[in-house]
C-alpha cells in the first residue's frame, strides 16, 4: 500500500493537529513565563518532528517524537504526533496502540471521535504490510521438575504399582527466535456502506525456534483467511485457518480450523475483545495424538492518563486426543486468569508487565493414580523495551523473562521453569 493518507484522512490530521495547538499550555510547550532551557529544547525537537511529518518524512520524526516522551511520557499532544508518525509510516500496530493510549488523555469528544476514526482506518487498511521480530533465547527443557519425588511407572506381574522417581534435569542451549507475519487485505465494494466496512484478508504468520543441530529446531506456519467487518466503535472478523508445525526437522503436526474474533472500543480509552477457535488436530508424529484444540479467551483492556494501559484476560484451552498412553495425557483442559499493563517511564523505557494463574487437568482419569491429574501454576513475564533507541533499519530492542511454578500432588506434574529472551523488534 502506497505511502497515501486520503483526503479524509487528511482531514482527520489537521484537525488533530489543530487541536495539539490547543494543549500547549497544559503540556508546557508554551508558557507565559521564560521557558526553561530544557522547555527550549523540547519545543525545537518537536518542530523538528513536525518539519519532517511535513515533508512527508514519518522515520525522520519518530526518533525525534520517541526521544521527547523519553523526557516526559504524559505530553498528550507529543503522543498524539507519535500515533500519527507511525500512521504515515504505515506501523499500524504501533500508531493504533498510541492512538488508543491517548483516549484516556484530557481530551475534547470531537477529537476522541476522530481518535476512534482512526483506529477503524487501522484496521480497515488495505494492501500489504509485515511485521518481524527477533531475538537471542534458549532452547531445551527448561522446566525443573521436583526431584526424587516417586510417582506410579506401571502395574507389576501381581498387580502392585511400580514406582519411579522423577530427576529430569534442565538443558539448555542458545537459539534465535524470529517471529513475523505478513498480511494482505482488500476492501469488498459490495458488502460495504458509509457507516461500515467489509474486508477480505489474508494473513501468513510464522514462529521459528533455530538452535546449533536439530534436536531444539521447532517452526510453525499459519495462514488466516477471512472476513473482517468493522464500524466506528467495533471491529468483527471470522474465517479458516490451517497451520504446519516442525520439530527437530520432521513434519510434526497440522490444524484445520476456524476462528472468530471481535472488538468494542468506547470513546474513554475502554476496550472487550475476545477469540474463539476450534481445530482438528491431525498429528504425523503419532495417530494418538490426533484430536481437537478448542481455545477461547475475554478480556478488557483500558487506557489510563493517557501513557499507561491496563487490562486482564479469561482464556480456556480444551485439547483431545484420540489415544491414551496411561497417563492421562489423552486430553486436558486449562483454565487461566492474566492480569497485565503497559507504561512508559522516563528515559524512554517502556514496562510491559503480566502476571497469571492457571489450572490444568487432565481428563482421562489414570487408574495408576486413581483420579486425573491436575496442577495449579503462578506465572508471570516482564518485557522491557529502549522505545527511545533506534537500530539500523528501525528496530529497538528489548527484553523479556518469563517465569512459571507449578503444583500438583504428583510430583511428576509439579516443575519451575524460567525463560529469557532478548531482540529486536521493527518500528518502521
Amino acid at each position: 500500500m502506497a505511502k497515501v493518507v486520503t483526503s479524509k484522512l487528511k482531514i482527520g490530521l489537521v484537525a488533530i493537529a489543530v487541536f495539539c495547538g490547543a494543549l500547549t499550555a497544559a503540556t508546557g510547550f508554551a508558557e507565559a513565563n521564560t521557558p526553561s532551557p530544557s522547555a527550549l529544547e523540547i519545543e525545537r525537537s518537536f518542530d523538528t518532528a513536525m518539519a519532517a511529518l511535513d515533508a512527508g518524512q514519518p522515520e525522520a520524526a519518530i526518533p525525534i517524537l520517541q526521544g521527547i516522551l523519553a523526557t516526559d511520557p504524559k505530553l498528550i499532544r507529543v503522543r498524539l504526533e507519535l500515533a500519527r508518525a507511525y500512521f504515515m509510516a504505515q506501523q499500524w500496530a504501533r500508531s493504533r496502540e498510541e492512538f488508543f493510549r491517548v483516549l484516556s488523555g484530557d481530551l475534547p469528544e470531537p477529537v476522541r471521535k476522530t481518535v476512534l476514526s482512526f483506529i477503524r482506518q487501522i484496521d480497515a487498511r488495505r494492501g500489504f504490510d509485515w511485521d518481524l521480530s527477533i531475538g537471542l533465547t534458549t532452547a531445551g527443557n527448561n522446566r525443573n521438575y521436583d526431584a526424587e519425588h516417586p510417582f506410579p511407572f506401571g502395574l507389576g506381574p501381581d498387580g502392585e504399582v511400580i514406582y519411579v522417581y522423577s530427576s529430569r534435569p534442565v538443558k539448555q542451549v542458545p537459539a534465535l527466535r524470529a517471529e513475523g507475519s505478513a498480511n494482505f487485505r482488500y476492501k469488498l465494494e459490495a458488502l460495504s456502506g458509509p457507516k461500515s466496512t467489509v474486508l477480505g484478508y489474508a494473513s501468513l504468520s510464522a514462529s521459528i525456534l533455530e538452535a546449533e543441530g536439530r534436536d531444539y529446531d521447532d517452526q510453525l506456519l499459519r495462514l488466516r483467511l477471512g472476513l473482517r467487518h468493522l464500524s466506528q466503535n467495533t471491529t468483527l472478523s471470522f474465517g479458516p485457518f490451517v497451520s504446519g508445525r516442525r520439530v527437530r526437522g520432521e513434519h510434526y503436526e497440522d490444524q484445520y480450523g476456524l476462528d472468530a474474533a471481535f472488538e468494542r472500543r468506547g470513546l474513554m480509552g475502554g476496550s472487550v475483545y475476545g477469540r474463539l477457535s476450534y481445530a482438528h488436530v491431525d498429528s504425523q508424529f503419532s495417530s494418538s495424538l490426533d484430536g481437537s484444540l478448542a481455545t477461547a479467551f475475554v478480556g478488557f483492556r483500558r487506557s489510563v492518563g493517557g501513557s499507561t494501559i491496563v487490562g486482564g484476560e479469561l482464556n480456556y484451552e480444551r485439547r483431545r486426543q484420540d489415544g491414551l498412553n496411561g497417563f492421562g495425557e489423552g486430553g486436558y483442559e486449562t483454565l487461566q486468569l492474566s492480569a497485565y499493563s503497559s507504561f512508559d517511564i522516563r528515559n524512554g523505557w517502556t514496562i510491559e508487565p503480566r502476571v497469571f494463574v492457571k489450572h490444568r487437568r487432565f481428563l482421562e482419569v489414570n487408574p495408576l493414580y486413581g483420579e486425573a491429574p491436575s496442577s495449579v501454576s503462578l506465572g508471570g513475564a516482564l518485557r522491557v523495551e529502549k522505545s527511545d533507541m533506534f537500530l539500523p533499519g528501525g528496530y529497538t530492542p528489548y527484553f523479556m523473562i518469563d517465569a512459571e511454578r507449578a503444583r500438583s500432588d504428583i510430583a511428576a506434574f509439579s516443575f519451575r521453569s524460567v525463560g529469557v529472551q532478548i531482540g529486536v523488534e521493527r518500528r518502521f
